[in-house]
């Protein structure tokens, strides 16, 4: 099962993205998958901002993990950003040990997500960025944990 939500403009995406970070539960992975241009980084800005970081929030694109404090009533502390763009192969992901930096009190969000969905298993959730147009994508949720969370996505969905 997957539950979709459009949005029409950065604003729109970024809001999707806080609401988002409602959803989020200490030890949650989330892969974002989708082309160049997207929204993947817009999104997490959205979440960041959800979960309480109140640091500026950048592409991890070249340092490919960047760790944010949060400060909510979730019990999430830390946000690891992640992009594996760049990653050559499935060994750096394994290397980044993104599965023991959320074990505790942390989430991941994992932008290129697709390149590094097998090294984490089915327990996580995927946002897929879909491009409509030039002016609207949809952002579709699926995975093994949207079970668990239905009500809160078909709200999510609905906002």
């Amino acid at each position: 099962m997957s539950y979709e939500r459009r949005g029409s403009s950065d604003a729109a995406t970024q809001v999707a993205g806080e609401q988002f970070a409602a959803l989020l539960r200490p030890g949650d992975i989330v892969l974002l998958s989708g082309p160049l241009g997207a929204g993947k980084t817009t999104f997490a800005k959205g979440v960041a901002r959800g979960l309480g970081v109140t640091e500026r929030v950048t592409s991890p694109t070249f340092t490919m993990v960047r760790e944010h404090h949060c400060e909510n009533d979730q019990g999430i502390v830390t946000l690891q950003h992640c992009d594996v763009y760049r990653v050559a192969s499935l060994d750096e992901v394994l290397d980044l040990a993104l599965g023991e930096l959320v074990e505790e009190s942390g989430v991941a969000l994992v932008e290129w997500g697709e390149l590094a969905a097998s090294v984490f298993g089915r327990d996580v959730l995927t946002i897929d960025f879909v491009v409509n147009d030039e002016a609207t994508r949809t952002l579709r949720v699926s995975g093994a944990l949207d079970t668990r969370r239905r009500e809160e996505l078909e709200r999510w969905v609905a906002s």
